[in-house]
């Protein structure tokens, strides 16, 4: 499969991408996790062509940046905290973060605890994210937890985004659409995205809504092992693992990048 829209109009075009379960295979833990081999070259091709480039994750920068050589790839653009902090060559625009948290830092492990083990919270700085990965049962866990959790992210003035076994307690009005909006302000000929959680569909909707506007081309994949499922539902072409976008990423280039890798 190629995508005629980026080969014909590459400097013009935007090409957006998730991390987690997209770029890279989905971790245990955050930390363990590292872009698929390849990837990084990939990301460098593309923006050879002139496209921008972006990568919209859940982690924060400063996780995204420990994780994988992107930041060395020139001019790419990326959104930290689902949109709420953005990194240009060494430059980073974030918000003060939310009071809020301060309190819930102190009382959600004490409500972990009563749920059950294996539960544990990572704190991104503007959010907080509690993993069930780990549990024996991580949607019964997250079940349990959705209401008491909501409660108390609400009181602190905050909102909540579920996501791959994981709940996520962030500053609300904020999401990877957040980003999207921004990106095609720069009023690209193209767009593309690639996603494979419920986080995304705020930027597949984005992308979707900018194309019906405008009346440009626009390609929004989804990352789903199973073919099937809320981002399959809503995307136009869906593959299998990190390892397929890859695949339709190679498609896209312009045949002489193809040619030299």
């Amino acid at each position: 499969m190629t995508w005629g829209p980026l080969r014909a109009a590459p400097s013009s075009a935007l090409v957006a991408l998730d991390f987690d379960g997209t770029l890279a295979p989905i971790s245990p833990h955050p930390d363990d996790a590292r872009p698929l081999a390849g990837a990084g070259q990939i990301l460098r091709d593309v923006r050879a062509t002139g496209a921008t480039v972006a990568v919209v994750t859940g982690r924060s920068v400063a996780s995204l940046l420990r994780v994988s050589s992107f930041g060395a790839i020139p001019g790419i653009v990326i959104y930290g905290t689902h949109g709420a902090e953005r990194w240009q060559a060494d430059e980073l625009r974030a918000p003060a973060p939310p009071p809020g948290l301060d309190e819930l830092r102190l009382s959600l492990p004490k409500l972990l605890t009563s749920i059950g083990p294996d539960l544990w919270i990572e704190d991104k700085g503007l959010s907080l994210v509690i993993h069930a990965r780990l549990t024996a049962e991580p949607e019964r866990a997250l079940e349990i937890l959705r209401a008491p959790v909501g409660e108390a992210a609400a009181a602190a003035g905050l909102g909540v985004r579920p996501g791959k076994e994981v709940l996520e307690i962030c500053i609300p009005g904020i999401d990877k659409g957040t980003a999207i909006r921004e990106l095609v302000g720069d009023d690209p000929a193209a767009a593309f995205y690639a996603g494979d959680d419920l986080g995304d569909l705020p930027a597949i909707h984005e992308v979707n809504a900018w194309a019906e506007r405008s009346g440009r081309p626009a390609l929004t994949v989804g990352v789903s092992s199973r073919g099937s499922g809320p981002i399959a539902d809503q995307t136009d072409v869906t593959v299998p693992d990190p390892q397929g976008l890859l695949s339709l990423l190679r498609q896209m280039l312009p045949n002489p990048l193809i040619q030299r890798r």
